[in-house]
């Protein structure tokens, strides 16, 4: 099971029946209801409630559903973030960003049976670019409105509007630039501080495998314990929890992988440090022509490594990967 269908599932399905003002003097269709469940796409370890640094892409998967026994005619699905979060894209070319409001999204259909299956799609919002150092924590809404028409009776016709779930998105701040979290897609990249002494940057593939739409993606430049006693005491460590998933599961593969630079600069080299190469969760990553991703059980190879005067430029590891992990030098 996918991590979007995992987190989808852990929403609980709220059905309304609300009726409110009809239009046109016209009474509302007491037969009609809807369910309108949005939910998080990047989630917590312990909570589910969805993570991002200011200015990451917060993702969504909204799934809208006629419950009733009248046919909607003339939808209008709302999802909206007015904490100054712009919508940014979706799964499907019926919904686009409100021409008036640009922290909303809206999905326009020309009807809705109660035999149909529900309207689904996978849509993001950029975050605010800045907040408080203690972090922020936003709402996004999701609604539907819709011409409402009992069968067979003509005269029970009016606008209705059913409001679904609405999903909690706390932001943290970077930390100067050490972590980058968000829900990444086609050819985005998560790049860290350039100032750091060991920084880095992920670029996704063109497109991801098995459906998904994006990915929940995070960087983080930390220390720990060297590799060897001469070692940097710097880390990188990426996570991307689908490519943790079986080869039929996840969205990369030796074919479809995501591409990575680690820099360490001067100032992070050790005095007696000499190189022996870029390490991946423990293990010595191997050039790319020695063996390609896919080959011996190769999850990152290297198609370049810089350590010429190390000292006075630093070393540069460029590569590619199937699988997140913990990056270092030693």
């Amino acid at each position: 099971m996918t991590r979007k269908r995992i987190l989808a599932a852990a929403v609980v399905v709220l059905t309304f029946c609300v009726a409110v003002g009809s239009a046109g003097g016209r009474s509302n269709d007491s037969s009609a209801s809807a369910s309108v469940v949005l939910s998080p796409l990047i989630g917590a370890a312990s909570n589910d409630v969805q993570q991002v640094t200011y200015g990451g892409k917060m993702g969504f998967h909204l799934d809208a559903s006629n419950t009733g026994t009248s046919t909607f005619n003339h939808l209008v699905i709302v999802v909206d973030s007015p904490d100054s979060a712009g919508f940014s894209d979706a799964s499907r070319s019926e919904c686009v960003r409100d021409s008036k409001i640009a922290t909303r999204m809206v999905c326009k259909l020309v009807q809705m049976k109660p035999t149909d299956q529900p309207f689904s799609v996978d849509l993001r919002f950029t975050a605010p670019g800045s907040g408080p150092a203690t972090g922020l924590t936003i709402n996004t809404t999701s609604s539907l409105t819709t011409d409402a028409q009992t069968q067979g009776n003509s005269g029970n016709n009016g606008t209705q509007s059913f409001p679904g779930t609405t999903v909690p998105t706390t932001l943290i701040p970077s930390d100067g630039n050490k972590v980058v979290k968000t829900f990444a897609r086609g050819k985005e990249s998560l790049t860290t501080g350039a100032t750091l002494s060991q920084h880095s940057q992920f670029t996704m593939p063109n497109g991801l495998l098995n459906n998904l739409y994006g990915v929940d993606s995070s960087v983080e430049e930390t220390t720990g314990t060297p590799l060897c006693t001469d070692c940097p005491i710097f880390a990188t460590d990426l996570s991307i929890p689908a490519s943790l998933l079986g080869i039929s599961e996840s969205p990369f593969s030796p074919t479809n992988f995501f591409t990575f630079t680690i820099t360490l600069l001067p100032d992070g080299v050790p005095q007696k440090y000499t190189p022996t190469g870029l390490y991946h969760d423990g293990a010595l990553v191997p050039m790319c022509s020695d063996s390609d991703l896919g080959v011996n059980g190769t999850h990152a190879c290297l198609t370049s490594l810089q350590t010429k005067n190390y000292k006075q430029k630093g070393i540069v590891a460029v590569g590619k990967a199937d699988k997140n992990g913990r990056f270092g030098f030693g």
